[in-house]
């Protein structure tokens, strides 16, 4: 016979490790859309400057950020009120994001004031505390003005300084895909994104298969991964796989990028038991993602998890990450990669192309690949002086004609050019680390020297 009686306080092993936190009004308005969808295995929290917002929403968790700076009234789209009003409220924040959480997802709209100036305070906390920090956000539309565009770009470069990974989906092109539907019908598939974002990720976290995928894999593909790219889709019927897979590369959270040159790639193939995933799907699936990377990718993890309230469907998730790491710094010492150079292609030399480029300025903060994924790294860019008209040259990638001081169009009309093309969206430190003509596919044409006797010479004093 004991002569003391013990309790046990076990740890609850079916709390959420992921967050999902909604800051300012873009960001709520996505998490109340998610939270309504029934999104589980996830745990929602909403913060806002707005007090009449938070008591809106239906999701539980609610934050007011800086009630005696703003009174509950907003930020007034000014992202230094949004900022102060973070800092108003540290240990708040940091009890919302304590145990067990190891995961963070920041939703917000780039822009405004108190998603522009929070969002990077709550990502800087959460880094702070050691969790896994995502942020997944919107950029204005370009009739919003300039002034929001370049908040939200400000925004958007703090983000970096504090996330893992961000993700930033372009409010422009998700126009252009549902320009037709109702307004607010264009403004639930856009939260749908970010809702299909999250689901994906809470998916291959928590729902086990037979070829598992866990956390740690994805902190191993998402941790300080700088710019990465997110696509799911379901498809069935006999070419489901390819269908599927398609889809997933061609989603708009990808912003039309292309995923060649990511170091890291995390794959997620769920099913049915009842129409489970075969072999050759599974293959078919990798080597589509394989022959679009090459072999650049040194991290290529892969699960297959069971699902059955998809039927006879296959979902595909893919997760790219790591554009901007150096081909020689991987997750772990030991271990080789064969690395095929990429194939030479031909040279573009048509300026126009410089539109579809500042069209994705927004589609990759943090990173120097952007620009590759446009103009690929082998890709003949510099046109020589001192050539003859109609002589081609070759850089080793491909080849080009160079025009000659005849042939070059009127200076005012170019000059022109340039400036539509460098003034539609401001360039970043990022992006400055390119020369600008490379940036814009400006050619360069020669220049005829001044002979002797055509230069004067002066001096300052006379």
């Amino acid at each position: 016979m004991f002569d003391h009686a013990y309790t046990f306080d076990l740890p609850d092993e079916n709390l959420p490790i992921i967050k999902v936190v909604g800051v300012g009004g873009g960001g709520s308005n996505a998490v109340n859309h998610m939270f309504k969808l029934g999104v589980k295995d996830v745990d929602f929290i909403v913060c806002n400057t707005d007090r009449q917002a938070l008591q809106n929403s239906p999701v539980p968790k609610k934050l007011q950020l800086g009630a005696h700076l703003t009174k509950g009234l907003g930020a007034g789209t000014n992202p230094e009120v949004g900022k102060q009003a973070a800092l108003e409220n540290p240990d708040d924040i940091r009890h919302l994001l304590g145990e067990p959480t190891q995961m963070v997802f920041i939703t917000a709209g780039m822009g405004g004031g108190t998603g522009t100036g929070a969002a990077p305070v709550i990502a800087q906390i959460a880094r702070e505390m050691g969790l896994l920090t995502i942020a997944v956000v919107t950029a204005p539309f370009d009739f919003e003005g300039t002034e929001k565009i370049e908040q939200a770009m400000q925004g958007i470069e703090e983000l970096k300084l504090h996330c893992d990974t961000v993700l930033v989906i372009l409010n422009d092109k998700m126009a252009e895909i549902y320009e037709k539907l109702p307004l607010r019908q264009a403004f639930a598939k856009a939260d749908d994104v970010l809702a299909n974002a999250v689901k994906s990720i809470a998916e291959i976290i928590t729902v086990r298969g037979d070829i598992n995928v866990d956390f740690m894999d994805v902190k191993r593909v998402l941790e300080q991964a700088g710019q990465a790219v997110m696509g799911s889709a379901d498809a069935e019927g006999e070419e489901r796989a390819v269908k599927a897979i398609e889809e997933a590369l061609n989603s708009p959270l990808l912003n039309e990028r292309d995923i060649r040159g990511a170091k890291r790639i995390l794959l997620t193939m769920s099913s049915s038991s009842e129409h489970e995933t075969a072999m050759y799907e599974q293959r078919t699936i990798t080597k589509f993602i394989q022959d679009k990377i090459g072999k650049d990718a040194w991290l290529f993890k892969h699960g297959a998890i069971i699902d059955e309230s998809l039927g006879a469907k296959l979902r595909v998730t893919v997760i790219a990450a790591g554009f901007d790491l150096p081909l020689d710094q991987k997750p772990f010492p030991s271990g080789t990669v064969t690395r095929i150079e990429p194939v030479a292609v031909e040279a573009e030399s048509d300026p126009q192309n410089a539109d579809e480029l500042v069209d994705a300025d927004y589609s990759s903060p943090g990173t120097n690949s952007e620009i590759a994924e446009k103009i690929d790294e082998n890709e003949a860019m510099l046109w020589p002086t001192g050539l003859t008209n109609g002589v081609s040259i070759s850089n080793g990638s491909g080849a080009s004609t160079v025009l000659v001081d005849e042939e070059r169009p009127e200076d005012a009309e170019r000059i022109q050019q340039m400036i539509d093309y460098f003034g539609r969206t401001p360039a970043n430190d990022w992006q400055l680390e390119q020369p600008t003509f490379v940036r814009h596919k400006v050619m360069l044409y020669e220049m005829p020297l001044l002979a002797d006797y055509e230069i004067i010479r002066m001096r300052l004093t006379d």
